[in-house]
């Protein structure tokens, strides 16, 4: 966990936007975008992939008229990392933060994120707190969570602000919801693997461990949060892309999720989210009832990893039991085909010892006179 001063010289930076389906949560986020404290610095672009609903695509489209913004339609439907990677493109010299057009942003987040990043000279990627950003999740650790009650998006953030004012933490990959990119970070590291992971999930990790491997590193801002509704535009197909991309983690990055576990063993944002309870208490007294209950479900979500690990270790024990007597099986047949073996060869040297004393007496015979004399009465 680390402290650090802001950001004396900003870089450019660019908020890419890609934006497919679902008005509502669309509209949500870029009015807030537009809403938050923008520096003069950052840019926004909106990328639209050609978007399936029409209001989605004329909704943009207005959103130009009324505000400095850029919009990018694309010809054909590229999928989310074909458009992030089209993005990545258009502005080649400034930072780049990647926002799912189901997020909720507030204040000066930019500001802030941009200040975490440049903390430390190899910070590659930036990710604030969120109601539903796995390892980066509150109030409760790793799970989607609703908005705290009594609580909206902009004074949460003040709350982290408040109670985690310049602090980070390292983490081991970003969380794609809202991940700010240092421009070095992306030129080093390549843009996200567009053929292994397609329309989504899993691109964001595969991108932090190859920078990782650069030695860029990878944090938290403690101080940001961001409201994501999450799997707005995929809903359907979410759990079939998450489980798909675990495979191909798998196969591309065999340590990865050993990282992961290691991470979520260790819990080194717990004492982050603390802190904002804290000031969510001295604000809001009435609010202690609620942290008591959130509280409570992060204990019940321990005791599910836990005792799913002892389901797993139990499943494990039973695979191994089975292999077990598999190689037993396998032992007393290769013990059997050895003796038939043995036996076999025994056979084939009294065999060939048999055949031996035969030709001994065949030619024994052949030798004696009464043979030969035989034979030359066959020649008569």
């Amino acid at each position: 966990m680390s402290d650090g001063t802001r950001n004396i010289h900003p870089h450019r930076v660019v908020v890419i936007v890609p934006v497919y389906r679902n008005l509502e949560v669309t509209r949500n986020c870029l009015e807030s975008l537009m809403a938050s404290d923008l520096p003069e610095h950052a840019a926004i672009i909106v990328i639209d992939d050609n978007s399936p609903e029409e209001a989605v695509s004329a909704y943009c489209q207005e959103l130009t008229e009324r505000f400095s913004i850029q919009l990018v339609v694309n010809d054909e439907n590229l999928g989310f990392v074909g458009t992030v990677n089209r993005g990545f493109t258009l502005d080649t010299d400034a930072d780049v933060i990647l926002l799912n057009s189901d997020t909720v942003v507030s204040n000066d987040w930019v500001q802030r994120l941009q200040a975490c990043a440049y903390r430390e000279h190899n910070i590659g990627t930036v990710t604030p707190f969120s109601n539903n950003g796995t390892i980066c999740s509150y109030p409760v650790f790793l799970i989607p969570n609703n908005l705290p009650k009594q609580w909206n998006t902009r004074e949460l953030d003040r709350a982290f602000r408040s109670g985690n004012a310049e602090s980070h933490c390292e983490i081991p990959t970003a969380v794609g919801f809202c991940m700010y990119i240092k421009r070095s970070c992306l030129n080093a590291t390549g843009a996200f693997d567009e053929e292994s992971f397609g329309q989504g999930y899993g691109e964001e990790c595969d991108f932090s461990l190859r920078a990782s491997a650069k030695g860029w590193k990878h944090v938290i801002a403690a101080d940001i949060f961001v409201y994501h509704e999450g799997a707005a535009s995929f809903a359907s197909e979410s759990t079939e892309r998450k489980r798909r991309a675990d495979t191909i983690m798998d196969r591309l990055h065999p340590s990865y999720h050993t990282l992961i576990g290691d991470f979520i063993a260790r819990d080194p944002l717990y004492f982050l989210r603390k802190n904002v309870d804290t000031i969510r208490l001295n604000e809001k007294p009435a609010d202690a009832t609620n942290i008591l209950e959130e509280h409570f479900r992060y204990t019940k979500t321990i005791l599910e990893r836990v005792r799913n690990e002892q389901e797993q270790r139990q499943q494990l024990e039973i695979m191994l039991t089975i292999a077990r007597e598999q190689f037993a099986e396998t032992d007393t047949a290769l013990n059997h085909a050895q003796t038939l073996v043995t036996g076999l060869n025994s056979d084939l040297k009294q065999s060939q010892a048999h055949s031996a004393q035969l030709d001994n007496v065949i030619l024994n015979m052949e030798q004696s006179r009464s043979w030969r004399y035989t034979a030359w009465l066959r020649k008569k």
